[in-house]
């Protein structure tokens, strides 16, 4: 039982881990939503997030927005 004491750092780690996953969900569904300037810049990118998911997703978050396309509003008047 001295595993779970709360000075041993495991709270630590489960919060970290948490808020790691929050990024990377939030990377990968991100990739899925949007539109991409180059016809296989989606299929790199899911790659990238799964293959290498520390690296893979902040390099999405950091740098993706660059090759998104510009979405474009459209209202619904019906």
């Amino acid at each position: 039982m001295d595993l779970i004491t709360p000075s041993s750092g495991l709270i630590f780690w489960q919060l970290s881990g948490l808020v790691y996953l929050g990024f990377w969900a939030n990377a990968l569904f991100d990739c899925l939503r949007n539109e991409f300037r180059g016809a296989n810049q989606k299929l790199i990118w899911l790659i990238l997030i799964w293959v290498g998911p520390v690296f893979g997703t902040f390099q999405y978050l950091s740098m993706s927005r660059s090759s998104k396309k510009e979405r474009k509003f459209q209202p619904n008047f019906n």
